[in-house]
């Protein structure tokens, strides 16, 4: 059977007969993609043109390509001969037979462009290696075709040839003909970044009229990344690059012609974003449809896109692996256990902390991290935490990362990353070494946790006044020592996590939409839970106020001031029991997680201030309230569930299997925070002296200036290093006042983009009904109060609503006084809301923007059942 000289592109199957180019356009076209009318002369009228006695097209290419010089060149010459001599009459009547079969206009001018068969392949793409030719009227489409079929035989195409490793029969030259579009806008676009191999960012290439001067690059184009997320939906506009094109090519009616573009186009973007977003989108499914990323190109014009080429991009490895740049992070988590802006030292110890006890053991079940990728990263002084990464983590020992943004606080990721999860013999080794690290937990976590206690009184400051600066480095590396031997932090996590995931999967279908309500009930007055306790000693602390009239008489008296407590109170039993209580939580404080941040044994008049309020209020709940409404609650909330059930008795047992674990890793996870404090007020007393003690010899200022060298910078100070440590310290002490006066947001999704400054702050919430995650059930309404730091808790009343940035644990003694709880951040798993809840305070967290969307003194209305913020009435309406 005859090859054909001539097919509709629809047709061009056959990479052999048409190339690489028409064999793209054919795939699109039957992709259902815009592509312009149009047909292929085939390989077999290029053949034909090389036809002659005694000529062999393939020997004579290996003739050339392994020679060089005069030699290659007369063989390149003779062989451009024989197709320059070849008569094409009859190849034009076929064309125009053509023309008119497919009903294109005679008239007009057309785009003739090379499509040889090595062209546009995975391996190589031979892109602008061969000619293309543009702006032709039908009468010289012979020609055209003949330059097209003599570009194969050029010294560039050979050279191109053996730098790509290729070998065996030479290529052959189809030609792809279609009417010429006039472009508005028109250029390349790469389904991946062409440079980092990202699948998630399509990048496109844009110039004003026809792209001829792009393709061939003399034209500087218009850039712009797109965001995509996993699924291939536009997210955003990442980059755009916008160049000052003063020239555009036009279709004239003297041909083809650089036009000049109006003064007012020169410098604006030379497409819209629903153009952008458009093409990013096709890009994405032509590459689902070719199985392969693909650089295409095309152009917009009146009419809408259209497809001129699609290409494999050759020569790129595929970035699989996550990055940091890849990732999403999010202030959850530190920004409620961290000061605002935490001190050089805590953060060096955060990202010790993070890689030692959290990523390292993920690494220990089988999970993959990345090399060189970070679970922290600090911006403006913050540090932030790599959702991404956990989403991977959790998602590899098939867990559900879905629920971190509830468990953990923050924003759900826009960029869901491709997992793929441990294998099933993993996954199962993975449990057993799981599970013997929670049963180490519950073993050996209270000898442990006294343990930590133990080293706290050892190194309270007057007894650390005469240590060298020696024998404290030594102390803190064997401290240091001791907390990789004996850390319980994840192996806890992974129990309540474990819990909770079990409770989340099977109690919606057997309670209904208000499970998390209900078990949220029956989680109130766990009286396990150590960090919720100190509310309650607080109560207790408040009714022996109100049975010694002396002692109310001074906290009432209108000149009260706190500082003169152990002189005004001496001898009575409220001192003694206050000092008891600083005992046993004044190693605890807001923004604890730092060593730089005081304790409330350092500002015992904080807490003095909470009972002061107590006291003045008109009516105020002692401990016996507190305790008989937690056991009410909770009572309540297990006889419904119980009833729910009803006679499906297995259930209560699954579920009561689930709830004590649950109850007990709660449990487990306060007290470890509360005896890890033990171990941070030890190491802060022990800094305290190292600081001291440098200043006694010259070498820092202050005491407090420890804070503001990293663990590592520490090491080489008291090793002897000779760096201008003052010199330091004042430039991180500078930059922490700077960072102080810069507003961050809560989320970071562009880390790239946020340090070029084009991101900005989380949006404000505008609207009089705002929704967040409930943490603990209840109703109230009452006056907000904004509690940003330790310096607004003297403001704070009876009855008030609290609203603060992070629910911090070191807020706990105000839970005793307020009425609720709402947080701009947070999640269910995180400390403070567990201390809320087992408290039984109303909270909900994860409200974007309420601290200031909310105004001092605003009314509202707190359902913690379903996470509603309703605003009654503004304050000065």
């Amino acid at each position: 059977m005859d090859r054909p000289l001539l097919l509709p592109l629809a047709a061009c199957t056959q990479p052999s007969l048409v190339g690489g180019k028409a064999v793209g356009l054919a795939r699109l076209l039957a992709g259902g993609f815009p592509v312009p009318s149009g047909f292929c002369v085939t390989t077999e009228a290029y053949d034909h043109a090389l036809r002659a006695p005694g000529f062999s097209p393939a020997g004579q290419w290996q003739a050339a390509l392994h020679s060089s010089g005069v030699e290659r060149q007369r063989i390149l010459s003779r062989c451009r001969t024989i197709i320059r001599n070849r008569d094409t009459a009859e190849l034009t009547a076929q064309i125009i037979e053509q023309v008119r079969r497919l009903d294109l206009p005679l008239a007009g001018l057309w785009a003739v462009r090379s499509s040889a068969t090595n062209e546009d392949g995975v391996r190589a793409s031979f892109a602008g290696v061969y000619r293309t030719r543009l702006g032709i009227p039908l009468e010289e489409m012979a020609s055209a075709v003949k330059d097209l079929w003599l570009s194969i035989w050029d010294e560039r195409v050979l050279n191109y040839y053996a730098t790509a490793g290729l070998s065996g029969a030479p290529p052959a030259m189809a030609v792809v003909i279609q009417p010429l579009v006039e472009a508005q806008a028109a250029g390349v676009v790469y389904s991946i970044h062409p440079l980092t191999g990202r699948a998630t960012q399509v990048v496109i290439n844009a110039v004003a009229g026809i792209a001829a001067s792009l393709v061939d690059g003399s034209a500087t184009p218009d850039q712009y990344v797109v965001e995509m997320a996993e699924n291939s939906q536009t997210l955003r506009i990442r980059e755009r690059t916008i160049t000052r094109q003063t020239q555009a090519l036009r279709v004239t009616g003297q041909g083809l012609r650089e036009v000049p573009r109006p003064v007012d186009a020169v410098g604006r973007a030379t497409l819209a974003d629903g153009q952008l977003f458009d093409l990013a989108r096709t890009a994405k499914q032509i590459e689902k449809t070719f199985g392969h990323p693909v650089d295409l190109e095309w152009l917009y014009d009146e009419r809408g896109l259209w497809l001129l080429q699609a290409r494999p991009i050759s020569g790129l490895r595929r970035s699989r692996h996550l990055t940091n740049d890849d990732s999403e992070w999010s202030r959850a988590n530190f920004k409620e256990t961290l000061p605002e802006l935490p001190s050089p030292l805590g953060l060096s110890f955060l990202e010790l902390f993070m890689e030692r006890y959290i990523i390292s053991p993920y690494r220990r079940l089988g999970c993959k991290v990345p090399e060189g990728i970070s679970s922290v990263r600090t911006f403006e002084g913050r540090p932030y935490i790599n959702m991404t990464l956990f989403h991977s983590l959790i998602a590899q020992l098939r867990g559900d990362p879905s629920l971190m943004a509830e468990q953990m606080g923050g924003e759900s990721l826009t960029r869901v990353p491709d997992v793929h999860p441990i294998g099933l013999v993993a996954f199962a080794r993975a449990g057993v070494v799981m599970m013997a690290e929670m049963r180490k937990a519950v073993r050996h976590g209270p000898a442990w946790f006294a343990a930590m206690k133990v080293m706290a009184a050892e190194h309270r400051a007057d007894r650390l006044t005469t240590v060298s600066g020696e024998d404290i480095a030594l102390r803190l590396d064997a401290m240091g020592q001791w907390l990789d031997e004996h850390e319980l932090t994840f192996a806890i996590a992974g129990g309540v996590s474990q819990s909770l995931q079990a409770l989340g999967g099977f109690l919606p279908r057997w309670l209904g939409e208000d499970w998390r309500a209900l078990l949220n009930g029956a989680l109130q007055g766990q009286a396990a839970v150590i960090s919720a306790q100190q509310i309650v000693r607080l109560a207790e602390l408040a009714d022996m106020v109100r049975r010694d009239p002396s002692v109310t008489s001074w906290f009432t008296s209108e000149g009260w001031d706190p500082v003169e407590v152990g002189r005004q109170l001496e001898g009575t039993d409220f001192l003694r029991a206050f000092n008891r209580y600083l005992e046993d939580y004044g190693h605890r404080g807001v923004g604890e997680s730092d060593v730089m941040s005081p304790r409330f044994a350092d500002q015992p008049e904080l807490l003095l201030a909470v009972l002061r309020t107590e006291i003045l209020a008109p009516a105020s709940a002692t401990q016996v309230d507190i305790l008989q409404r937690q056991t009410m609650v909770r009572e309540r909330a297990l006889k419904e569930i119980r009833a729910r059930f009803g006679w499906r008795l297995h259930r209560w047992s699954i579920f009561s299997w689930w709830y004590r674990r649950l109850c007990r890793f709660f449990a487990l996870r306060e007290a470890n925070r509360h005896h890890l404090m033990y171990y941070s007020a030890a190491t802060r007393s022990l800094l305290l002296r190292l600081g001291e003690w440098l200043v006694e010899r010259g070498t820092l200022s202050s005491r407090e200036d420890i804070f503001y060298l990293t663990i590592q910078e520490r090491s080489a100070l008291l090793a002897g290093g000779s760096s201008d440590w003052r010199g330091v310290i004042r430039a991180r002490r500078a930059d922490r006042d700077r960072y102080a006066t810069i507003s961050v947001p809560d989320t970071i999704r562009d880390w790239e983009e946020m340090i070029l400054g084009r991101d900005g702050p989380s949006p404000v919430a505008s609207e009089r009904i705002l929704h967040g995650i409930p943490i603990s059930g209840g109703k109230v309404v009452g006056p907000v109060r904004l509690v940003r730091s330790m310096e607004d808790w003297s403001r704070v009343g009876r009855g008030d609503i609290l609203v603060v940035p992070v629910i911090d644990p070191g807020m706990a003694p105000l839970f005793g006084v307020a009425a609720g709880l709402i947080a701009e951040m947070g999640g269910t798993l995180s400390h403070g809301a567990i201390i809320a809840r087992e408290y039984g305070l109303p909270a909900v967290a994860n409200v974007p923007g309420i601290t200031t969307s909310l105004k001092e003194g605003d009314r509202i209305s707190l359902d913690a059942e379903r996470g509603d913020i309703i605003i009654q009435e503004q304050a000065g309406d």
